[in-house]
């Protein structure tokens, strides 16, 4: 075929794909105005990411796609492949849906978009639009096709890829969102969607509440007159009055501010509504409004003289004291620090604990830094925490606390009939978690990308979820117990579980398993065929049926919230209760006197008994406490646990009152009598009043002696479990025997909750009372318990190896000598062996290596430090072995560090010059700091040009050990063997301050101070700050410039060296600090991190920060990473240099954009990446 014919056949097809000529489009760049005197139309082709296809049961990521823009002046229609998927003329952020189906796979998808002028010109003027799905986006940055005319018809997608205009770099979605036209989905009418439901078990379903009368009811409560207060969460998700500067791919978004706390707050559209029903038919026929304007608000919960409103990130209490409906006054904020950068997963689900606290949950994707405004000063840090929890505030004694740690995403929390706290799980595999007090459990995720690590890292294990044998899918939101009198009976105390995903209710039994519970699945009782059925909040009613709280929502993920496919003007509240079983009647309890209020103690309906105790706590009624003890000490079931809850509530429980509750024939009471012990006596470990308090008081001698003793024969597992999480309240006297008690129960040995609540007991007290700890070993009796043999002894002989501290090591070696036989010893150098996988038995004291060689279990780094020479080799010959394990030849490269022996120079040399593992070539280079040889600076020089950038800083800092060396450095600086671009700002630092001043005067020739007076570093903080107001950041680009500039020395999350300070639950919000900290560090320099200089006998000038020391060994973090072992002996001098160990300049070099992107990821805050 002729050349010109092939031609031809080419542009003719290419004008068949594309109906306008080629010739008539023109480029244009995007963003930016483009001159246009009448319509036009814009092209660009994009080839999705494959995950824009996934399949989801529920269509999620299909669903998830829209094509987001803002600042496009004039009129506008954007066309998908064809399909016009939305047009206006309206500014600000638009979103529009691709609907599923529109874009092709493989291909490229033509996005259109006419366009009129304005000014003069048209176009995306600030910023590039974007094509997005749940987690991933491309942004349309760069050349685009122009047409002008409305003359095109928009076409399909492609099979070739064009000449230009086109798109396929996608990114983890960071792109900053906000509200913009939403997208409600298809709902049916409140009446239409009462009739779409189908139960079992002899259950009704009746609509009760609807739009317009509530909207969006995410939780509910009731008052003491049984009227019903709906939370109305119309602002969700994204806060009023806040700009997002940064956000990740999960939605966990940065702001611009902290909103003020109302009436300064920027108004929102939450509400809060009470619902009557005035005629007792069953409708709530009366509506008014409590509060409106709030600004994402979550729950609501009455009592105590007002009305507590969880507004993250505040608690506030709104005073009305005469209960007109009307707040007395502006409310009162108790609590603030509560996170909302993922507002999905905000602090939640107010509910009244027996006790009179406040219980709430917090969700996976946020943090926390809670004060109480008042008490904490200013600049306290707070209690700092990192994803899902549980927390508490008692409203009276202002106390905060964790009451327990980790589990899933909690949405609600549940009281059962006997004070068992419960929530759902926003995932599979169970119905929720039951808590503890002071459990420790699993995250909600372990994904190193997304979850950072446990807060305490010597829990050496989590408590587990519930166990099921049942397929549970995700996911339960939440649920409660079926407590009412309008239930059917063979349904009353099952968890009823609410699934919006599946749209539907689960009733579950609960199945005793030791101290906790096992679920099995009763079956779906109630379920709608309408896919907007959405519960999201459940609980028992005061007329003896379930109530539900429905978002109603078509769209159900957060993500898709953030995408504004929302209906904030739709919810619905059902009644679950036994079709023709009589409704409670009469509930306003508030209007009974206090004698009638203790007839209810023992109701059949769960909220009547709740409520009476309340209200009898609120009114204080000494008069009834007589009664009430009676009732406690007597009574059995409901009415005598209830009595005592109120009791402790009204007047406390005094000595004689627990001695006999500790004996009483029901175990809830037993249970909450050691719980109420260890409330009132124990220490609050967060936030107690008053502040000063910080340490336990003792319980009376009688009641410790009671319940010491009900310890070593209490039958109950729950009751044990209970006694645990109390002896870690309790001062030492009293808590250690306590747990001692309890060891010597065999039968809990396979308890999933008991044995990890008496190990927290002994580690809640470590290193402070390690005496005392220790004490406890000194019983040979205790050594035979099953539980000590299998749980405690390889945790106690982990936690004294982890930190590698020399005293703590040395009480390791004390519980070798006392174990009374082979398998206690196994256990111990088992934990011993755990914590030291993966990296060093660097400087174990004589006494451990002793105590391990008399055990008969010396490995081989003993037998090295006790000079065996058969053990020299065989290290050295490891160390020397590529194929051998890393840890293993880390381990020993760093033991010759520490022992001399000639022979290992040339080993380490060739180990530091290889090609190998960083890390173990920094060991390397450390280690050779030990030996006095001149051939080690010759062979390190001619290194290290070649040296990788990692492993350069452990080179300069061995070369700068030595006057010999350091001159021998500053000799090949000077003649260019090796270059000065090479030297880092820190080692230049130590040159110029070298002991040596033939090295200090050649080094200040060679590096020049750059000039940074004080007066300079306000400048530049005004001008970082100013810089982070003008745009977004994206954390992912500034998680690159995070491990190029500061992961060699900081941790955040899992991420980074041990160097400086870990940054995970430093004040990263607070950008004042942080930007001083980082721009002038030597302004304010952190305890602990002072920069150090030691000298040495045999002549070597070390710098770095002191980790560790005792009276025979100090230990030197440099500014490589290494950790040197020093014994006293060794040290001439140690001279503070007043300076911090992170060098000034950090941010030079960098655009302002990449100082955006650089704070965007400093302040994530939970880990965005592995």
């Amino acid at each position: 075929m002729k050349p010109y014919l092939v031609t031809l056949l080419t542009l003719f097809a290419f004008a068949t794909a594309l109906p306008t000529s080629a010739a008539d489009w023109q480029v244009a760049k995007v963003p930016g105005a483009i001159p246009a005197e009448g319509t036009v139309w814009l092209r660009s082709w994009v080839k999705p990411h494959d995950s824009f296809f996934s399949k989801h049961p529920r269509n999620l990521f299909e669903e998830s796609v829209g094509f987001n823009f803002s600042d496009l002046p004039g009129t506008h229609e954007i066309w998908v492949n064809g399909v016009k998927i939305g047009e206006g003329s309206e500014s600000g952020i638009i979103r529009y849906k691709v609907p599923v189906g529109t874009l092709v796979k493989g291909q490229w998808n033509e996005v259109a978009v006419k366009t009129s002028p304005v000014d003069g010109a048209v176009g995306f003027r600030q910023e590039a639009p974007f094509l997005m799905n749940y987690f991933w986006e491309c942004i349309f940055e760069g050349e685009w096709e122009i047409l002008s005319g409305e003359d095109y018809t928009p076409g399909k997608a492609l099979a070739e890829k064009p000449a230009r205009a086109t798109f396929e770099e996608f990114r983890e979605s960071n792109r900053v969102l906000g509200r913009a036209e939403q997208v409600h989905g298809p709902k049916l009418p409140p009446a239409e969607a009462a009739e779409t439901f189908t139960t079992t078990d002899g259950l009704t379903v009746e609509q009760i509440l609807a739009e317009p009368a509530i909207t969006q009811p995410f939780h509910f409560s009731y008052d003491g007159r049984g009227r019903l207060w709906v939370i109305h969460s119309n602002q969700y998700p994204y806060p009023a009055g806040l700009k997002m500067l940064s956000r990740d791919r999960y939605y966990r978004a940065h702001y611009d501010k902290v909103p003020l706390a109302p009436p300064n707050h920027d108004r929102g559209a939450d509400l809060v509504t009470i619902h009557e029903d005035t005629d007792g038919d069953g409708r709530y026929d009366s509506r008014e409004i409590f509060l409106d304007g709030l600004n994402m608000a979550n729950a609501v919960l009455p009592g105590t003289g007002g009305v507590w409103v969880m507004n993250a990130p505040y608690l506030l209490f709104y005073p009305d004291a005469d209960g007109d409906d009307v707040p007395d006054g502006d409310p009162v904020v108790h609590l603030s620090g509560f996170g909302f950068e993922d507002s999905h997963s905000a602090a939640n689900g107010l509910v009244w604990g027996p006790d009179g606290w406040i219980y709430g949950g917090q969700g996976s994707t946020v943090s926390c830094r809670v004060i109480r405004p008042g008490i904490e000063p200013e600049g306290h840090p707070g209690v700092y925490f990192e994803g899902c929890m549980v927390w508490r505030y008692h409203p009276e004694t202002r106390a905060f606390e964790i009451f327990a740690e980790g589990s899933g995403n909690t949405f609600g929390l549940e009281f059962d009939e006997v004070g068992r706290l419960y929530s759902g799980h926003n995932g599979g595999g169970t119905r929720g978690w039951h808590y503890v007090q002071g459990g420790f459990y699993q995250m909600q995720g372990v994904d190193p990308g997304k979850f950072g690590p446990p807060r305490n890292p010597y829990a050496f294990g989590d408590l587990p979820k519930m166990a099921t044998e049942d397929e549970v899918v995700r996911f339960t939101h939440f649920g409660a117990f079926a407590d009412g009198t309008a239930m059917p009976e063979p349904l009353r105390g099952m968890l009823f579980a609410i699934d919006p995903l599946h749209n539907e209710v689960i009733a579950s039994k609960w199945i005793p398993h030791g101290s906790t519970f096992d679920t099995v699945d009763h079956g779906a009782v109630v379920k709608s065929s309408d896919v907007a059925f959405r519960p999201v909040y459940v609980a028992n009613a005061p007329d003896g049926s379930l109530h539900v709280a429905d978002m109603y929502e078509y769209y159900i993920a957060h993500g898709q919230h953030y995408q504004n496919q929302i209906d904030p003007t739709t919810g619905r509240i059902y009644r679950i209760a036994g079709e023709g079983m009589p409704l409670e009647k009469g509930y306003d309890l508030a209007a009974k006197s206090s004698t009638e209020l203790l007839a209810l103690l023992g109701h059949e309906n769960k909220w009547h008994r709740v409520t009476a105790v309340r209200l009898l706590s609120e009114r204080g009624d000494e008069a009834v406490v007589p009664k009430l003890k009676e009732l406690a000490l007597t009574g059995s079931g409901p009415a005598a646990l209830h009595a005592l809850w109120a009791l402790e509530r009204i007047a406390g429980l005094d000595d004689a009152t627990a001695v006999k509750a500790l004996a009483h024939a029901d175990a809830p009471v037993r249970h909450w009598t050691v719980r109420l012990l260890g409330d009132a006596y124990g220490i609050q470990r967060n936030l107690g009043l008053p502040p000063e308090r910080t340490e336990a008081y003792p319980l009376a001698t009688n009641v410790f002696d009671t319940l010491l003793a009900r310890a070593a024969v209490e039958p109950d597992a729950e009751v044990r479990s209970q006694m645990a999480s109390t002896a870690r309240r309790l001062v030492n006297d009293q808590g250690f025997p306590l747990v001692a008690a309890l060891l010597g129960h065999d039968e809990d040995v396979d308890d999933p909750y008991i044995p990890l609540l008496c190990w927290w007991v002994l580690e809640a007290h470590l290193p402070s009372s390690t005496d005392d700890v220790m004490a406890l070993f000194e019983n040979p009796a205790l050594w035979e318990k099953k539980v000590v043999k299998e749980h405690l002894l390889p945790r106690i002989a982990r936690r004294f190896s982890v930190e590698g501290k020399r005293q703590d090591l040395v009480h390791l070696a004390k519980l070798l000598q006392l174990a009374p036989g082979p398998e206690q010893t196994e256990k111990l150098l088992s934990g011993f062996e755990e914590a030291y996988r993966g990296r060093t038995m660097a400087a174990l004291p004589e006494e451990l290596i002793a105590a391990i060689a008399d055990s008969g279990g010396a490995s081989l780094g003993i037998r090295l430090r006790q000079g065996e020479e058969a053990a020299v080799k065989e290290a050295l010959a490891l160390v020397a072995d590529a194929k051998a394990p890393l840890d293993e030849r880390l381990r020993y490269t760093r033991s010759f560090g520490e022992i001399k022996h000639a022979e290992a120079v040339p080993v380490l040399l060739k180990v530091a010059g290889g090609k190998g593992d960083t890390d173990l070539r920094r060991a390397a280079f450390a280690s050779l700091g030990t030996y006095d040889d001149a051939v080690i600076a010759e062979k390190t020089l001619t290194h290290l040009p070649e040296l990788p950038e990692e492993v350069r800083p452990a080179a300069f800092t061995l070369l700068g050990s030595r006057p010999a060396w350091a001159d021998a450095l500053i000799a090949a600086l000077q003649s260019g063997a090796v270059p000065l671009a090479l030297v880092p700002n820190d080692v230049a630092d130590q040159l110029r301050s070298h002991p040596e001043e033939s090295v200090r005067t050649a080094a200040v020739k060679l590096f020049p101070r750059a000039e940074t007076a004080g007066m300079d570093f306000n400048a530049k903080i005004a001008a970082v700050e100013e810089a982070l107001k003008k745009a977004p950041g994206s954390p992912y680009a500034g998680e690159a410039i995070y491990d190029q500039r500061c992961a060699s020395c900081h941790k955040l999350f899992f991420k980074g060296g041990n160097i400086g300070p870990e940054l995970t639950s430093y004040q990263r919000d607070d950008l004042g600090t942080m930007l001083i900290s980082i721009v002038n560090p030597n302004a304010e320099i952190r305890e602990g991190f002072q920069f150090i200089t030691v000298k040495t006998k045999d002549g070597r000038t070390l710098g770095g920060f002191q980790v560790d020391r005792d009276n025979q060994v100090t230990v030197l973090r440099g500014l490589d990473g290494q950790d040197l072992t020093l014994s006293a002996a060794e040290i001439e001098s140690v001279e503070p240099m007043g300076r911090s160990l992170m060098p000034e300049g950090l941010l030079e070099g960098l655009d302002e954009q990449q100082w955006r992107d650089l704070f965007a990821y400093l302040r994530i805050s939970q880990p965005i990446s592995k």
